[in-house]
């Protein structure tokens, strides 16, 4: 049984079918009990078909604005492409480029607005929203996402506020970045009486989830019971296919994810 106010949330649904068996195993097993769909993801239409076995699920859009082919007509949102037509490769080069200016805010919202659509027509009911590499934390970016929010009638938007430790400078230097985003954020949600987390677990070691971290997002559950304790996660199956395309994430480690959900809920 999950604590109220702890959501354990698989992002990256839609990315490949062995996520997808991954993700779809851990929601009907109740290792997790929400997911958050990528609707430009390879494997979407697998994972809507996958949906139909779990119709109560509880489903969010993943946003996704790099990496994958957009959703939209390239020639419709010139500043968030390459020339070849696909979004730029990394959150590096959008971050820059986004940082400079080179990107209108009016792409980023038809792109959004493509993807979540594309769900709801699915006969998907968004609960939530959250990003690919949490991009939707940006200045601006952040105002497009809450403006759909509310045109959609989605309740809940993520934002990034973990507790630090570890030993990854330059993780811990990013968690300091995206938490004082989402500080910023909050004000806006607020005011848009959209909903958030108080603390968000998992972002120090995203894809290679480990007991330690589970029992913290546990810990901090139990210790604000008046509060939203989230915990990203990203479980999967594995083949040599999907290891191969995602080779540059660095090392994720789905099926691990998913032994460790799997055992962490059986020893509650």
């Amino acid at each position: 049984e999950f604590m109220d106010n702890l959501r354990i949330i698989a992002d990256d649904l839609g990315l490949h079918e062995k996520v997808n068996e991954g993700i779809i195993l851990g929601l009907k097993s109740g290792w997790i009990n929400n997911a958050s769909i990528i609707a430009n993801g390879e494997a979407y239409t697998d994972a809507i078909q996958r949906l139909k076995e779990i119709p109560n699920s509880n489903i969010g859009v993943h946003l996704v604005l790099v990496e994958e082919s957009p959703l939209s007509n390239p020639n419709l949102i010139g500043s968030l492409v390459t020339s070849e037509g696909r979004l730029f490769k990394n959150h590096k080069t959008f971050f820059t480029r986004y940082a400079l200016g080179l990107i209108k805010i009016k792409d980023i919202e038809l792109e959004l607005r493509t993807q979540i659509n594309k769900v709801k027509e699915s006969g998907v009911r968004v609960s939530f929203l959250n990003s690919h590499q949490h991009l939707h934390l940006l200045p601006g970016i952040m105002n497009v996402v809450i403006k759909l929010a509310k045109e959609y009638d989605i309740s809940y938007i993520r934002t990034v506020r973990e507790p630090i430790d570890g030993m990854n400078p330059i993780r811990i230097l990013q968690l300091c970045f995206l938490k004082l985003l989402s500080n910023k954020a909050k004000i806006s949600l607020k005011k848009n009486s959209i909903e958030t987390n108080d603390f968000f677990v998992g972002f120090l070691d995203a894809g290679n989830l480990s007991r330690k971290t589970i029992n913290k997002a546990k810990e901090l559950s139990k210790n604000h019971e008046d509060m939203v304790v989230e915990l990203g996660t990203h479980p999967g199956h594995e083949n040599d296919d999907l290891r191969t395309r995602y080779k540059s994430w660095g090392g994720y480690n789905w099926q691990k994810e998913l032994n460790i959900l799997k055992s962490s809920n059986n020893n509650q």
